[in-house]
């Protein structure tokens, strides 16, 4: 007997290992979550691109120009405005728009025939200007100097202009103090030992006095 049962017991053993085995490989499986064994979908715009460029591609900031569309009308709007810069510091042309500018200048020589003048002075974005020139000792309009010319940038920082005639003879040199403020220092071949300046005025004086007269071609 004692063999016999020696021989048996592995023939029951081996069935209730296998059960035992099943009812632990059942077990596991219920305590997985659902959806344990799916592959995990991106939920927004940002996970898909970076999902589409794989997920070790470091992406570039959004302030960066990708060249194409907006960002290349972007880079058309800059380069034209680069170029329009560029062409303005060639030509020199400070002024979008006409503008006056008025002021009083005394004598600046010793002579008892001198008078002090008031000064109208209107430039054009072309390169055109023209002044009034009021004698203040008499200032009938017979008396008034009227000119016109072109003027040219001659130095920066600040800003300088040079007023000439249609002969090339020098009107004024002249300097930018801010947009609407000019400085004397030069007129009429005088230089002045003191400030002098010019301020522009609300309104635009066309010098109507030079109306018939054809206007200067500047460059």
């Amino acid at each position: 007997m004692p063999s016999l049962a020696l021989f048996t017991r592995p023939l029951f053993s081996k069935p209730v290992g296998a059960a035992l085995l099943a009812l632990a490989m059942a077990g596991c499986a219920q305590q997985k979550t659902s959806g344990y064994y799916d592959i995990p979908h991106d939920s927004t715009l940002s996970d898909a691109q970076i999902q589409a460029q794989g997920r070790g591609v470091a992406r570039a900031p959004a302030q960066i120009q990708l060249g194409f569309g907006a960002d290349q009308d972007g880079k058309k709007a800059q380069a034209a405005q680069a170029q329009a810069a560029e062409s303005g510091a060639v030509k020199a042309r400070p002024l979008s728009e006409a503008k006056t500018f008025l002021g009083t200048v005394p004598c600046l020589v010793n002579s008892n025939a001198c008078s002090a003048t008031r000064v109208t002075l209107t430039l054009a974005p072309g390169g055109q200007w023209r002044s009034r020139t009021v004698m203040l000792d008499s200032p009938d309009a017979r008396n008034n100097i009227v000119q016109q010319g072109c003027w040219n940038v001659i130095g920066s920082q600040p800003l300088r202009i040079l007023l000439q005639t249609g002969n090339d003879a020098t009107k004024a040199n002249l300097s930018f103090v801010n947009d609407n403020v000019l400085r004397i220092n030069m007129i009429n071949d005088i230089k002045p030992t003191l400030d002098y300046h010019l301020t522009r005025q609300q309104d635009i004086d066309p010098i109507d006095e030079l109306a018939g007269q054809p206007a200067p071609e500047c460059k």
